[in-house]
């Protein structure tokens, strides 16, 4: 019986006798083409392989977070999974999400983000102004 995504994913044994797989994952909306040993996590494609630093390796029980990715929109701790198993997958890390924040100049930020001193006295809210 033939495993799932066989006809993507291409094995061979190396000479030490550990199996290798390529991956195609798409990081951060680029596609990658990667040979993998099929024993390595994703976190470790995308830290050597990528050079994607910014997913940290903590405590690699999954316990700290520190390695925590969204594939197909979805948080995972990348020490506990395979790469092999997002073959195709829509994977995000924080290097990705620093590209989608919108910055906006500290002029416009005060009436953007403040309410009213009335509409915040009403409500029986303080809010503490952010010094730009």
């Amino acid at each position: 019986m033939n495993p799932p995504n066989s006809a993507e994913r291409h094995r061979e044994t190396a000479q030490n006798g550990t199996e290798r797989s390529n991956v195609s994952l798409v990081v951060n909306g680029a596609k990658h083409q990667l040979e993998l040993d099929n024993r390595t996590t994703l976190l470790d494609a995308l830290r050597e392989h990528l050079k994607l630093t910014g997913t940290k390796k903590g405590c690699d029980h999954g316990q700290c977070g520190a390695c925590t990715v969204s594939v197909n929109g979805e948080r995972i701790n990348a020490c506990l999974t395979l790469a092999v198993m997002h073959e195709g997958d829509d994977v995000a890390t924080i290097e990705g999400l620093g590209k989608r924040i919108i910055w906006i100049p500290c002029s416009k930020l005060s009436s953007i983000m403040m309410p009213s001193s009335a509409a915040t006295a009403r409500r029986g809210r303080f809010v503490r102004q952010r010094q730009c």
